[in-house]
């Protein structure tokens, strides 16, 4: 099944808003089509608004910008491709988020919309926004781990998230989004493992 044939079965099963909820599957879909087809660079909102069948005003009120339908769709996906885990210990949490974050970064349309992320990021303050919002909100949610560690004792009081899941996932971005290669499972293991022996107190 494509990334746009599983938006929208989603949105078919998903119908508790009702019109609001079809007509935001149905930009959803169209968007991931042109990004498929042609990237970031073709895709315009005149153009996702007739993919779609939907008025365009309706698609400029809710996603003034491409940037922001963009960074709603990464939002989304990310959400929902790697969740946040809760296994009951730091090691088991972070190797499983790890290996999430892998297996979405291995996804071209997941890849494609990361990349976009960061080469479009600077050249325009929609796209700058962009950026900062879906980092941060991602930072947020994996935080959570971080925040439960602390709670548990596995991790020092005051431990910083954002520095503690920059250098467990450094590794895997790098080589999923510039080289395209992948780790084996034990090697992501041990990625975790050694993350976490960084941050514990001496």
């Amino acid at each position: 099944m494509s990334s746009v044939e599983q938006v929208e079965g989603e949105g078919k099963r998903k119908r508790p808003g009702g019109r609001a909820t079809g007509v935001v599957s149905a930009v959803y879909a169209a968007t991931l089509e042109i990004l498929e087809e042609g990237g970031y660079e073709r895709l315009e909102l005149p153009l996702v608004a007739a993919r779609a069948g939907v008025n365009k005003t309706t698609v400029y009120r809710r996603w003034p910008t491409k940037a922001e339908l963009v960074r709603d769709i990464c939002l989304l996906r990310m959400q929902e491709d790697v969740p946040l885990p809760d296994t009951g210990t730091l090691h088991g949490d972070l190797s499983s988020l790890l290996l999430s974050i892998q297996i979405a970064l291995a996804s071209p349309l997941i890849s494609g919309l990361i990349q976009s992320i960061i080469t479009q990021g600077r050249k325009t303050e929609a796209m700058e926004r962009m950026r900062a919002q879906f980092w941060s909100e991602r930072y947020a949610l994996s935080g959570l781990l971080v925040e439960r560690a602390v709670e548990r004792g596995e991790l020092p009081a005051g431990t910083n998230s954002r520095q503690f899941l920059e250098l467990a996932c450094s590794p895997l971005f790098f080589r999923g989004v510039i080289t395209g290669e992948l780790f084996a499972k034990d090697e992501i293991i041990e990625i975790a493992r050694r993350t976490i022996l960084a941050f514990k107190s001496p």
